[in-house]
């Protein structure tokens, strides 16, 4: 089999199934995808997720880093099934399917809902703390500044290539706050890199918490793990959750988790740099022309709608890290 044996449109489905079927030794009777690379396959009485992976490293990795997550206590994510499935040079796992509670999914637009995030991956993390030697080989470093500074890059490059788009002038205003919080960050570059080290999950968007059928909160998605101090994970999360607190800096420190940080130099001016802004534009800039208008409305709003409370906040902060 070859890659063109995913391309067909016309009984993929049904020839997948039996592929599955006959490798996997389970009563498969049901495909169905879900987003790319990703499907839900289903037995009379059981569901699994099918995922595809870049490498069958990658695979490997992430079946030994949950197992060393039961280990040490953290039992809120699924289990691989050990054996991949391979098909030519595609790399295929299937996983523990997850059951949600019906109707109820994560939103960082309740209060309640970012604390059991936050709890949850303090939990995590305490987990990933103790990890194998063996294990946290396999799992990259982290390198946040160096990331950051690469994307604003790119992000410069594209307002070369659209001077005159009606958001310019807003592109460009994000533009400089990056570059005045790289300046600030590189100046407590430890602060990003500093010990002890755990685990990373590196994506804390709230589609990878799932909310189960007994209100209990999982983990899920482990293809941006690295290795690095649990605030990056606390930064990321704070940038996806401000929008929601109409970007208040004392409600964004009301939350346990991030008290520590309050007074932290390096973390607050990491609030400034407009990550959100920078990953959006340039999915945006790189996705077809018909892909564009389908997305524009969602990019407008996260450019316009609360820009001068984004403004108020940044202008903030920059003062306070100036009088520092």
């Amino acid at each position: 089999m070859n890659k063109d044996f995913f391309e067909e449109r016309d009984g993929l489905n049904h020839r997948l199934l039996l592929l599955l079927k006959e490798h996997f030794d389970l009563p498969f009777i049901r495909i169905k995808p879900i987003k790319k690379m990703v499907w839900l396959v289903s037995t009379q009485h059981q569901h699994w997720i099918l995922k595809e992976f870049s490498t069958l490293a990658n695979f490997n990795r992430q079946v030994s880093f949950t197992e060393e997550l039961k280990k040490n206590g953290f039992m809120k994510t699924y289990s691989f099934h050990q054996k991949p499935f391979i098909l030519g040079d595609r790399i295929f796992g299937l996983i523990q399917y997850i059951e949600s509670r019906p109707g109820v999914r994560v939103s960082y637009q309740h209060r309640s809902q970012i604390k059991d995030v936050f709890f949850l991956l303090q939990k995590y993390h305490q987990a990933t703390a103790n990890i194998s030697i063996a294990v946290k080989e396999q799992i990259p470093v982290f390198e946040q500044l160096n990331k950051w500074n690469k994307r604003l890059m790119e992000f410069r490059h594209t307002l070369h290539l659209h001077t005159q788009h009606p958001v310019r002038p807003h592109l460009s205003y994000f533009a400089d706050l990056g570059e005045w919080a790289l300046e600030k960050m590189q100046k407590q570059a430890a602060f990003f890199t500093e010990e002890p080290h755990c685990v990373i999950h590196g994506d804390v968007a709230s589609h990878n918490f799932i909310r189960d059928k007994k209100n209990q909160l999982w983990l899920i998605d482990f293809d941006l793990i690295a290795v690095a101090p649990a605030h990056i994970d606390y930064l990321q999360l704070s940038n996806r959750i401000l929008p929601h607190l109409k970007w208040e800096l004392e409600h964004l420190f009301s939350f346990q988790a991030l008290q520590p940080y309050k007074a932290s130099e390096a973390f607050v001016t990491a609030l400034v740099y407009p990550t959100d802004i920078f990953r959006e534009w340039l999915h945006f800039t790189r996705s077809p022309s018909i892909e564009q208008q389908r997305r524009w409305p969602m990019m407008e709003a996260l450019i316009l709608k609360q820009f001068k409370q984004r403004m108020k906040f940044s202008k903030e902060i920059i003062k306070r890290v100036d009088s520092y």
